[in-house]
């Protein structure tokens, strides 16, 4: 799978209505949890800051392979006009 075909499903991903909303309710969820357990509960303190972490990093594969996606369209486009200024001397 190259970079453009990376982009559009992670880009249907992100655009999906199920995922951002069942996304929303966890990232909800967790900073509700975080913000009520109690001070001392240090365990499952550290284990929600884990989770949203993580969700911080799985959020960015995503934006990544989008980024990297029209990158490569960049790349292509101009690959393409170098082309073609040389084919047409």
């Amino acid at each position: 799978m190259d970079d453009t075909q990376r982009a559009d499903y992670a880009r249907q991903v992100l655009d999906n209505p199920l995922y951002a909303e069942a996304w929303q309710a966890l990232g909800n969820d967790l900073a509700r949890q975080r913000v009520t357990v109690k001070l001392s509960d240090t365990e499952t303190h550290t284990r929600l800051i884990i989770a949203e972490q993580i969700m911080a990093q799985l959020r960015g594969v995503f934006t990544r392979a989008i980024q990297d996606g029209e990158i490569a369209k960049i790349d292509l486009a101009r690959q393409k006009t170098t082309l073609e200024r040389v084919f047409r001397r």
